[in-house]
């Protein structure tokens, strides 16, 4: 998806477009499309659907989701739902910058219901059985860790019960993976990047539902940039996120993400000499 008002880091122009505003691919924008440029048939089936889902770009369009609405009523049994539901799941994590758009599909499906199946409780189970097991996937899988933390955020931000509410039993989830990354010394600049995209992304939402707890988790944010021996990168990510929290997470000026950028750019250069 195109950037808006950012120009580093992996993923920063996906977490801040909205689903719908993407440029259109194609020379003649043709909406809707997949990697090989075609459209899904107006029935299909459930093979066509995770077709559909395994083609998809980061370039998600409201035509692209409604296209999954429609394929999905192809799914006629409980197993349907499961496999559709953990390919969503499993692009996701191989694929941290396609997060977003598989929050995106699954507010979509998430009152999908195939028997005794609805899609937005098979998702959170397929979440559930990962946040037991973090620990051991941090160390053994990095990036799919990166890509779990990034998509319980994005469901998080994006999936909405009929009330239009966040679902706050991910709460307490989202918190505890935010403050493992921030508390643990062997935290990674790649880590830090992903605590600022996310909490920028969804910092709002999280603070509203538990100020006190977001409070203490941006001293946190204080005591690391001036306490610990931190990298230029880890400490440039950690003051934009510090600085977009204090301005009650709306986005930085043109200026200061300027500055910010340009800021990366500079340690980036000097890390390579």
């Amino acid at each position: 998806m195109a950037s808006v008002g950012r120009g580093r880091g992996r993923g920063r122009g996906l977490l801040v477009t909205k689903v719908g505003s993407a440029p259109k691919p194609g020379p003649e924008g043709d909406l809707g499309s997949t990697k090989n440029g075609e459209s899904p048939p107006a029935g299909g089936t459930v093979q066509e659907l995770e077709d559909y889902l395994e083609g998809l770009t980061l370039n998600l369009t409201e035509d692209n989701l409604e296209d999954i609405l429609t394929l999905s009523k192809s799914m006629s049994t409980e197993d349907h739902v499961m496999n559709v539901a953990k390919r969503i799941y499993d692009k996701s994590l191989k694929d941290l910058e396609f997060a977003k758009c598989g929050a995106c599909i699954c507010d979509r499906l998430s009152n999908v219901e195939v028997q005794t199946a609805k899609f937005r409780n098979v998702i959170l189970r397929y979440v559930q059985e990962d946040f037991k097991g973090k620990e051991e996937m941090r160390s053994s899988d990095n990036k799919r860790y990166l890509g779990f933390v990034t998509f319980l955020c994005q469901v998080f931000g994006n999936v909405r019960l009929t009330t239009g509410d966040t679902m706050k039993p991910l709460v307490a989830p989202v918190f505890e993976c935010l403050e493992q990354i921030l508390q643990d010394q062997t935290s990674t600049e790649d880590e830090y990047e992903c605590l600022s995209l996310q909490l920028q992304c969804i910092g709002k939402d999280l603070e509203l539902q538990d100020q006190p707890r977001m409070s203490a988790l941006l001293d946190q944010v204080r005591t690391r940039i001036i306490k610990d021996g931190l990298t230029a990168r880890g400490r440039c990510t950690l003051l934009e996120l510090l600085e977009c929290g204090s301005r009650g997470w709306k986005p930085l000026s043109n200026d200061l993400t300027r500055f910010y950028c340009d800021t990366m750019v500079e340690i980036f250069a000097t890390s390579i000499e």
